[in-house]
C-alpha cells in the first residue's frame, strides 16, 4: 500500500511499483472510476476500442479514419 498526496489541482503521483504492476509507462491512459462500494478504481487502458469517447465523446471510432479524410478534403476540418 501506498499513501499519495493530492495537489492543490487535484492531481496525484502514481507510485512506480503501482505503474510497473498495472503496465502504466508514460503517454499511457488509464481509466479512473469509483466502483460501487466507493473505492477509487485506475485501470490501463488496453486497445483504441476502450478509448473510444474518452477524449471526444460522442465521436465514433468506427469509420473515423475515413470521415476525418472526407472532412479534410473538403475543408470542413
Amino acid at each position: 500500500m501506498s499513501i499519495v498526496k493530492v495537489t492543490r489541482k487535484r492531481q496525484i503521483t502514481l507510485p512506480k511499483e503501482v505503474c510497473d504492476r498495472l503496465g502504466i509507462a508514460p503517454g499511457d491512459y488509464v481509466k479512473v472510476y469509483v466502483d460501487e462500494r466507493g473505492r477509487i478504481v485506475v485501470e490501463k487502458v488496453i486497445g483504441i476500442d476502450e478509448l473510444e469517447g474518452a477524449l471526444n465523446p460522442g465521436y465514433q471510432v468506427e469509420g473515423l479514419a475515413e470521415s476525418l479524410d472526407e472532412e479534410r478534403k473538403h475543408g470542413e476540418r
